[in-house]
């Protein structure tokens, strides 16, 4: 009898190990890349825009500026290319407030818009570029306007050489072919679904769902794995310790980009202030956490869905 307790002991506690081991979740860690050769090319839209702009890449938006004024930067594009091709982008420049107040964009506005094509050979580790390796590539037409107008764009091609070549979202289903209320009701719910994960603090099952997003990042972005592995910890450990502070999940539309590959949702209108801070939040991910003190955080995804499967993947932010 008292071996039988015994033995009953022993299965019991190993029945509750094995329980605890499936319980715990664990993230596969990211595994390095082997490139096709040594060059570490960044491309990017060397652009001065006065005013809001949209900046998109084969459909896909890269970057969103809502903030008034004259802008000088080099948007990275790399996140937008798959392999070495040749590529187009669209910008689009808003009128600033009081120019919108009296119809649109002034004509002599558009004396200050330049758009250009760089790249650089970015450093080992970080961020920047290496010595000597800037490239101003091509300068890209301004068309004069005689009147005002609501918006304004700027197109262009480009082809690029890359070390790298990525699936990305090429294997998604063309989700203009789906039905648009259906399609809407399933991104919500993954939404809700990583909403609740945020909410609960749950950093290991975020991890995991942003995996293939973290993997293709780091040959894009030619970081190093370990390093990336450890922002995923520090970004883990900081969801966990944020519980219960998410924002209700609304003011949102559905958006399509990518060709019909990519959904994602944001937000409808704009902001003059967020728990405190002066954020405009319009186009930002529904997926907001709320400060301590003050501020916000935005958890934005771009989801695709593979050919022959139902289920939404996070592929880019």
């Amino acid at each position: 009898m008292l071996k039988a307790k015994l033995l009953l002991i022993l299965l019991t506690s190993l029945l509750l190990t094995q329980c605890h081991s499936q319980d715990k979740k664990t993230t596969p860690e990211l595994k390095a890349y082997t490139y096709k050769n040594d060059k570490r090319t960044v491309y990017g839209l060397d652009v001065t825009i006065p005013g809001p702009y949209e900046a998109y890449m084969n459909d896909v938006l890269i970057e969103r500026e809502n903030e008034t004024g004259m802008h000088n930067t080099l948007i990275s594009i790399n996140q937008a290319i798959l392999k070495s091709g040749t590529y187009s982008f669209r910008i689009i420049v808003y009128p600033e407030p009081e120019d919108a107040a009296k119809g649109g964009i002034d004509p002599k506005t558009l004396f200050f818009l330049k758009v250009g094509l760089s790249k650089y050979d970015k450093i080992p580790v970080g961020e920047g570029a290496m010595p000597d390796t800037y490239e101003y590539i091509k300068s890209y037409p301004i068309e004069k306007i005689d009147k005002r107008v609501p918006y304004y764009e700027v197109k262009g091609e480009f082809t690029v050489e890359l070390p790298y070549e990525m699936e990305g979202w090429s294997k998604g289903q063309d989700l203009r072919k789906m039905d648009k209320q259906i399609l809407q009701q399933k991104v919500v719910a993954y939404y809700q679904k990583l909403w609740d994960i945020l909410n609960d603090g749950d950093g290991e099952k975020w991890g995991a769902l942003t995996q293939q997003r973290r993997q293709e990042t780091i040959i894009f972005n030619y970081s190093d794995e370990k390093y990336v592995n450890n922002i995923f910890s520090e970004e883990a450990a900081s969801i966990k310790e944020r519980k219960n502070r998410m924002a209700p999940l609304e003011d949102y539309t559905m958006k399509i980009y990518g060709n019909g590959k990519l959904v994602t949702l944001e937000r409808i209108h704009h902001t003059k202030e967020m728990n405190g801070k002066t954020i405009d939040a319009y186009g930002e991910s529904p997926l907001i956490r709320n400060g301590k003190t003050k501020g916000v955080a935005f958890y934005s995804v771009k989801l695709y869905l593979p050919k022959e499967s139902d289920e939404l993947v996070i592929i880019r932010k």
